[in-house]
């Protein structure tokens, strides 16, 4: 009887461990790394003075035989900042890079943020979809600037 108790004690000890797979999200060290990599846009839009240049609310998209595609490409510049850049495709023309910048990258639990030189946060990560907004002026007119897209 008392083998019966020790081997249920036993028991019941192991069983009440949390195991690794239980514990909560972890932040990587390294948020950089997290989000970098190419997301595949799913949409995108391009405002100057508050009137469209160009808007895909969905992409890729073809028109009149002409695909027009975009990506957003990722790359860590640093522990805690990444580089962005945007290249545009549309057949039968010269793919278009647009550069936009370094960022801070900031964790939060499983989502990570974009931020800018001021602070502000231009963007947020939820599960590999990245959803981008920002503005500013360029020549003296204001450029507003949306997309989002999948990893």
């Amino acid at each position: 009887m008392k083998k019966v108790l020790i081997f249920l004690f036993a028991l019941v000890t192991l069983a009440a461990c949390k195991k690794d797979s239980e514990k909560g999200e972890v932040s990587p060290k390294d948020p950089a790394s997290a989000v970098a990599g190419t997301y595949k846009l799913s949409s995108f839009a391009y405002e100057v003075n508050g009137e469209s240049v160009v808007t895909y609310k969905t992409l890729p998209v073809t028109q009149k035989g002409v695909t027009v595609s975009a990506s957003a490409d990722m790359q860590k510049t640093s522990d805690g900042a990444v580089s962005l850049v945007l290249l545009l495709k549309a057949t039968g023309e010269d793919d278009r890079e647009l550069d936009l910048g370094e960022y801070e990258v900031k964790a939060n639990g499983a989502n990570y943020g974009l931020y800018s030189d001021g602070g502000s946060q231009i963007a947020e990560i939820t599960a590999g979809k990245l959803v981008f907004e920002a503005s500013g002026t360029s020549d003296g007119d204001k450029v507003e600037i949306r997309f989002a897209g999948k990893k």
